[in-house]
């Protein structure tokens, strides 16, 4: 019997090679530019009918054909509805963070793409062999850029450009004017809202595929390690909003948490008193004009991460409950309820 050789103590550490490409671009709009750029352009695309509208605009910007499944209200799909199209590339979204279920369905001959926006992990699926996951940082973190893209499929690196996002730079500026703001009494709103518009535009003109910039690098790694203390601050601040607002939210329970997701009435009315009274929430998305799905006017979150405490989900929760439980007058004027 041949003698086991003795395990090597020391040197170099191992690792298995996993036959992957990787990518870390400024932003998931980058990522999914990178992939289209490195040979899925000219595919098929099945996507869902709801999703933000730049995952569509980027699709026409590289004349790629497409076709639309339905997600239903609470954000799942019917695989029948899949299975009875004709596509190269699935593309699948992890809404809020939530695992679809799809991943797990849909034939493992497929070309997947696996948008995971929402969620700081992007992790290979190893049931599907031509599968692409990428992520968006500055979507869930305090991070101003940053997108992780990992693939199956060979990438094209010569797409990216290694300097630092443009928008980026604009981005901390305001992020730094922000926390000045709110911690030294520095600056106006105005000031670093201004900074912020700017960047963003930047950014929706920006088609060149950046690298992440070193600081978003940097302060990855201190993302990384604060990630489960993060992560239990939001389960508590989830526990709070539950007592307020359970009858009114969409039931998913990710294993990193995003947003407290809300289905509701008179979505855009809502956003609008909220705003009145300094409470800024995203909706998930502005209506695509020719898709027709009733979660575009429903949807509304609110971020439970660790800027915020017990009384701030209170505060939120409470004045939701006022604007949804009054009557609208036939103005279109809300009838606040007392108390």
């Amino acid at each position: 019997m041949k003698e086991l050789l003795t395990k090597p103590m020391g040197g170099e550490a191992e690792v298995g090679q996993d036959q992957l490409y990787y990518a870390i671009t400024d932003t998931g709009r980058s990522s999914l530019r990178l992939i289209l750029e490195s040979g899925l352009k000219d595919k098929k695309f099945l996507i869902p009918d709801y999703l933000c509208e730049v995952i569509l605009n980027i699709l026409k910007e590289f004349k790629v054909a497409y076709e639309f499944y339905r997600v239903n209200e609470d954000l799942s799909s019917d695989l029948k509805e899949i299975k009875d199209k004709k596509f190269d590339v699935l593309y699948v979204i992890n809404y809020f963070g939530q695992r679809n279920a799809l991943l797990d369905k849909v034939s493992a001959d497929k070309i997947v793409i696996e948008d995971n926006v929402f969620s700081p992990v992007v992790e290979k699926n190893n049931r599907i062999k031509q599968w692409i996951g990428f992520n968006s940082l500055r979507k869930i973190s305090f991070l101003a850029d940053g997108s992780l893209l990992c693939s199956t499929l060979p990438l094209k690196p010569d797409a990216v450009f290694d300097q630092t996002p443009p928008f980026s730079v604009l981005k901390y500026k305001a992020k730094g004017m922000k926390f000045d703001y709110l911690n030294k009494g520095s600056y106006s709103e105005e000031d670093y809202v201004k900074i912020f518009k700017e960047a963003e535009g930047m950014l929706d003109r920006q088609v060149e595929i950046y690298n992440a910039s070193r600081q978003s690098i940097f302060h990855l790694l201190d993302l990384y390690r604060r990630l489960e203390k993060e992560n239990d601050i939001k389960k508590k601040n989830r526990a709070v909003l539950d007592k307020y607002l359970r009858g009114y939210k969409i039931k998913l329970n990710p294993e990193y948490l995003s947003y407290y997701v809300l289905s509701v009435d008179r979505r855009d009315g809502l956003r609008k008193f909220l705003t009145e009274h300094k409470v800024f929430l995203a909706v998930h998305w502005p209506r695509i004009e020719g898709i027709k799905n009733n979660l575009y006017e429903r949807v509304i979150s609110i971020p439970m991460d660790s800027r915020y405490q017990k009384s701030d989900m209170e505060r939120v929760a409470k004045l939701i409950l006022k604007f949804l439980k009054a009557a609208p007058k036939k103005t279109g004027k809300l009838a606040l309820a007392k108390g």
